[in-house]
């Protein structure tokens, strides 16, 4: 049940990646692709980070970006937020966009980060969407080339001045980036940090620092909300309208919603099964009965199963 633990750190390099949930698209049309760049924008001004190259490619985004402060997640939590909500608004839709929370590992220094901006400005030609770069209107690469295609908050100086701000050298560094496919991960470490061995070393040891104090961290967060909202959230999340109908309701489907929810709230291990019971109105035994069904369910199902990993993550 715990969320994914980040080495959030101050002015540090980082490679984010956030895909549609189910892979589904995110950018639609032209529109789309100019609203999140106006959104990342506003990211930018508020939570003071650089970003040094971004790719919209049609179901996912990379961005290489550094911290000024240790505020990575909620940097990209905000951003995935905003346009989410003018995305459904705009399509007419409900529900994620994203599929869970988003990937990042930390970068070990600019001369790592260079590789993974060369690296990310490729991914339009190795999916086959165009043969020359350039053409690519959703990637910073462009900018880099021409001014006139540069959005205003684009960070460029650290990327040129490694090529003497010589374009045509670096048209020959991503040409030869191109050609070397996926060896560059070779220095991707536990899918955390890239870099040297003695900085995995380093990130390894910080991340269990981090993870030791966590448990009791997030648990902390989960008292301080009531668990009918917890609750509630889950049920939505489940597909239910109405969460409070279901607290009594003795409907098969809303009894599997049920099931499920009361297997969510044990295993979080903040409510007791008195707690539990009461809110959905049945006896101590009975939770933990309920929590085995759904439990099961979550196992055996397909589909329940992919729901309730995209809950879990949520909670």
């Amino acid at each position: 049940m715990a969320r994914i633990i980040r080495l959030d750190l101050p002015n540090s390099f980082y490679h984010v990646l956030s895909r549609g949930n189910e892979r589904r698209k995110i950018f639609y049309d032209t529109r789309d692709c100019r609203k999140f760049l106006e959104i990342l924008g506003k990211t930018i001004e508020r939570f003071k980070i650089e970003i040094h190259a971004y790719v919209l490619m049609p179901n996912h985004y990379h961005l290489l970006l550094r911290t000024k402060d240790a505020n990575l997640s909620k940097t990209i939590q905000w951003l995935n937020v905003s346009y989410t909500v003018w995305f459904n608004r705009k399509h007419n839709r409900i529900g994620h966009l994203f599929q869970g929370r988003f990937k990042s590992f930390i970068v070990e220094n600019d001369k790592y980060f260079i590789t993974l901006c060369l690296y990310a400005h490729g991914n339009p030609f190795r999916a086959g969407i165009v043969k020359d770069l350039p053409d690519y209107k959703w990637s910073s690469y462009p900018g880099y080339l021409d001014k006139s295609k540069r959005e205003g908050w684009l960070a460029t100086n650290m990327l040129l001045s490694v090529y003497g701000n010589n374009t045509r050298r670096l048209e020959k560094a991503h040409a030869a980036y191109l050609g070397q496919g996926t060896k560059i991960f070779g220095d991707l470490h536990k899918g955390v940090c890239f870099g040297t061995k003695e900085f995995a070393k380093t990130c390894m040891e910080e991340l269990r620092e981090i993870k030791l104090s966590g448990t009791q961290e997030i648990k902390t967060l989960l008292r301080m909300r009531s668990i009918d909202e917890i609750a509630s959230e889950i049920l939505v999340a489940l597909g239910e309208d109405d969460p409070n109908a279901v607290f009594a309701s003795k409907k098969k489907k809303r009894k599997i919603n049920r099931d499920i929810t009361i297997y969510l709230l044990n295993n979080l291990g903040v409510f007791t099964n008195k707690r539990i019971g009461e809110l959905f109105g049945v006896g101590y035994s009975a939770v933990s009965e309920a929590a085995r069904r759904g439990k099961e369910l979550s196992q055996d199902n397909r589909e329940i199963r992919k729901r309730v990993s995209n809950i879990t993550i949520d909670i």
